[in-house]
Parts: C-alpha cells; sequence; structure tokens
C-alpha cells in the first residue's frame, strides 16, 4: 500500500549553505509564498564562507544564520531549520539522509527544491546535498526504511516534485520577471557574502536574462524538475 500524499502546496527547500536559496530560486521563493508555506532547511553552518584568515568559523556560523534569517523573514518563509553540519565536510555525516527524511515526513511539503548534484558547480557540498535529500525522498517515502520513524509517528509521505537548481540540464524556467526586486533584495541580507563581490546585482540580472533568452519574459530561474 502506498502512503497517502497530502494535497497542499508546501514548498521545502533543503540547500547546503546561508545564501543558497536566495542565490539559486529567491524570485521563484517570492512566488511560492503566495502559494503556501515555504521552510528551508540549511544543511552546514557555513562557518568557512569568508576569506578573512581572521576570522573564527563560529563567527562566520553566526553571522550567516542571522542574515539568513532576516532574508528569509522577507520573502515571507514561515520557517528556517538549521542543521548546523561543519561546512565543507558534509560528505562525514553519515546520518544526513535520515535527518532530511525526517523533516519531509513531519513537514510533508509537496515539492522539495534542493541543489542539483550533477550540475558543474565547484563546491561539493551542493552534490551532497542533492544526493542526500534523493536518498531522503526515498526513506520518506516507504514503510519499510528505518521503522524507529513510524516510532516515532513519523509516517511515510510522497512528496509530488522534487526541482533540482542551479542545473545545466533545465526543463523548467520560472518566470521572476515580477519578483526579481525581491531576490536581489533578499540577497542584500547576506552581506557577508556579497561584500567582496561589487558587480553581484548586475551578474544576478544578467544571470537571469540569460535563463530567460528564449522565453517571453525578460528574467528566469532554471530548475530540472521531477515528478515523485
Amino acid at each position: 500500500m502506498k502512503p497517502m500524499r497530502k494535497l497542499s502546496r508546501i514548498t521545502l527547500l533543503v540547500m547546503a549553505h546561508p545564501d543558497d536559496p536566495e542565490m539559486s530560486c529567491g524570485g521563484s521563493v517570492a512566488k511560492w509564498v503566495k502559494e503556501g508555506e515555504v521552510y528551508y532547511v540549511i544543511v552546514s553552518d557555513g562557518g568557512k564562507g569568508s576569506w578573512n584568515k581572521d576570522e573564527k568559523p563560529y563567527s562566520v556560523s553566526n553571522k550567516r544564520e542571522e542574515e539568513q534569517e532576516r532574508s528569509a523573514k522577507y520573502l515571507g518563509v514561515k520557517r528556517v531549520i538549521f542543521l548546523q553540519h561543519p561546512d565543507g565536510e558534509l560528505e562525514n555525516i553519515p546520518t544526513l539522509k535520515i535527518e532530511i527524511a525526517a523533516l519531509i515526513r513531519k513537514i510533508k511539503p509537496y515539492r522539495i527544491v534542493t541543489n542539483d548534484p550533477w550540475a558543474r558547480f565547484f563546491h561539493p557540498d551542493h552534490r551532497i546535498v542533492g544526493l542526500a535529500v534523493i536518498s531522503g525522498i526515498m526513506i520518506a517515502r516507504d514503510w519499510h526504511f528505518y521503522p524507529f520513524l513510524r516510532e516515532i509517528g513519523l509516517n511515510p509521505f510522497r512528496p509530488e516534485k522534487l526541482l533540482l537548481t542551479p542545473t545545466d540540464t533545465p526543463n523548467l524556467i520560472m518566470d521572476i520577471t515580477e519578483t526579481i526586486e525581491k531576490k536581489i533584495k533578499a540577497l542584500r541580507f547576506h552581506k557577508s557574502q556579497i561584500e567582496n563581490h561589487p558587480k553581484w546585482e548586475n551578474n544576478i540580472r544578467k544571470w537571469a536574462r540569460e535563463i530567460a533568452k528564449n522565453s517571453d519574459f525578460e528574467y528566469g530561474e532554471a530548475f530540472y524538475e521531477m515528478d515523485l
């Protein structure tokens, strides 16, 4: 017997680092919050996200969590869940797929958005998180994985959609022409990450315009969408 689906428009983003949600799909988040609740799960603590050799990782982590909270609140995200695993060391977290599965069963999202593990992107944390989410979805939807989850009231749940981003092989381009300004304002909260990139705003617009170049709208965000 297949687990029952919950008909809702809850969106769950599971991303490797603070700022990944806004950077990859902040314009889409600004649209999804109008459909229903949006939750973030940020897997790493982001503690290595600084070029300043004298800044301590715990200081970087605290700063980035605060930035992420403010950015998410501005976009209308209901809650940000920080797993606080060490930045750059996610391959050493054997429980990650189970943590994600448990949160999927609890939140019951219609769609899940995560890093594309097959994209040509430099940071290995993105690949690890994307693959962990795929494994977590399988665990979350099937009865016989990790029976202890049922014992604590987390029964199987099957989301409807999985969206991978950023991606090299998009099959879904979201129109963010009306929300690109919200995306840019949301990114401004991540001051620690953008302060050394004076042309970041122009680059965001250029990237979004390039994504939408074959569409009938000006700005877009790209996803590889899968039915589950």
